[in-house]
C-alpha cells in the first residue's frame, strides 16, 4: 500500500511541477524516458501495473463465462434429447407440440431455450415493465396492442413456469 501511495505522491507532484514549470517539465520527462506512453514514468508504471491486474481478472471472468456457456449448452442438449426420447416413445408431456411450445415461449421472452429460471423471471419482469398497458395508454390502439403483448408475455411465462415445476416434481 505504501508503494501505491508513494507513486501517487510522485504523480501529484509531477502534475504540480508541470503546471509550474510548463514545457520544461515535459521536456525533462521526455528526455528521461522517451519510449513511455505519457511521458511520466510513475504514471506509466502505475498504468502497466493496473493493466496487469485487470488482465488477470478479465481472464478469470472470461473463463467463468465460457464454463457457464458450456454448461448451459450441455443442459440444453440433455433437455432436447430427453424431449425427443419422450416424443418418440409417446410417454407423458414429452410430445413434439409441447416441446415446440416451450421453445417458442423461451424465444418470445427473448431467451435461449432452457435458460435458467432466474434469468427467465428477470426477462419476464423487464418485458412486463416495458409493455404494461398502464405505460402504453396514449391511444386506444396502443392500449389494445400493449394488452395483447402483455397477455402473450404472461402466457409464455406461465408455460415456462409450469415446465420448471414439472421438472422439480420428477
Amino acid at each position: 500500500m505504501d508503494q501505491i501511495l508513494d507513486r501517487l505522491e510522485r504523480l501529484v507532484r509531477s502534475w504540480v511541477n508541470a503546471t509550474v514549470d510548463g514545457a520544461d517539465y515535459k521536456e525533462q520527462q521526455q528526455a528521461r524516458r522517451p519510449s513511455s506512453r505519457s511521458g511520466n514514468p510513475d504514471f506509466d508504471a502505475a498504468m502497466a501495473e493496473l493493466d496487469d491486474f485487470l488482465d488477470t481478472g478479465r481472464t478469470e471472468t472470461e473463463k467463468r463465462e465460457a464454463r457457464e456457456q458450456k454448461e448451459r449448452e450441455a443442459r440444453e442438449r440433455r433437455e432436447r434429447a430427453e424431449w425427443e426420447r419422450r416424443a418418440r416413445s409417446g410417454s407423458g408431456p414429452g410430445d413434439e407440440t409441447t416441446y415446440s411450445a416451450i421453445v417458442a415461449a423461451y424465444k418470445y421472452l427473448g431467451l435461449a431455450p432452457f435458460t435458467p429460471f432466474s434469468e427467465v423471471r428477470t426477462a419476464y419482469k423487464k418485458l412486463l415493465f416495458k409493455y404494461h398497458p398502464d405505460k402504453n395508454n396514449s391511444s386506444p390502439e396502443a392500449l389494445k396492442k400493449a394488452t395483447e403483448t402483455t397477455t402473450r408475455i404472461n402466457t409464455a411465462y406461465q408455460i415456462i413456469e409450469t415446465y420448471e415445476e414439472s421438472k422439480k416434481a420428477r
